[in-house]
């Protein structure tokens, strides 16, 4: 209910939305704690557009994991993400060394002209 009216939310067949049925009590707990624990993971945002940025991000969630902070299920997903993560931090950094081989190709071919 908001503000004493009545709940707009979607009824359930006990004719309660599932954020009022006092039977769900437990069920929105146990969702709760898990959205506090995706929010502890916001909280730790940085840029992992580096290897050791992903190295560095993967111990903390290995520790995290070990410890219970984190669900299982959860560190599946991002792990995996990581893993995709990685692949994209090679192609760019592949880009980079590439852009900069033509730069320095290009410093050459101007100085073996002026020589």
């Amino acid at each position: 209910m908001e503000h004493g009216g009545p709940c707009r939310a979607f009824a359930l067949q006990s004719g309660w939305c599932w954020n009022h049925d006092p039977d769900r009590a437990q069920e929105r707990r146990a969702a709760r704690s898990k959205g506090a624990k995706l929010k502890a993971l916001h909280g730790r945002r940085r840029r992992l557009d580096s290897p050791s940025a992903l190295a560095a991000f993967l111990s903390g969630l290995i520790h995290d994991l070990a410890e219970g902070r984190v669900e299982p299920d959860l560190a599946k997903v991002i792990f995996y993400g990581c893993s995709v993560q990685r692949g994209v931090v090679e192609l760019a950094e592949r880009a980079d060394v590439e852009r900069r081989l033509v730069e320095v190709e290009r410093m050459i071919e101007l100085a073996r002209r002026r020589a």
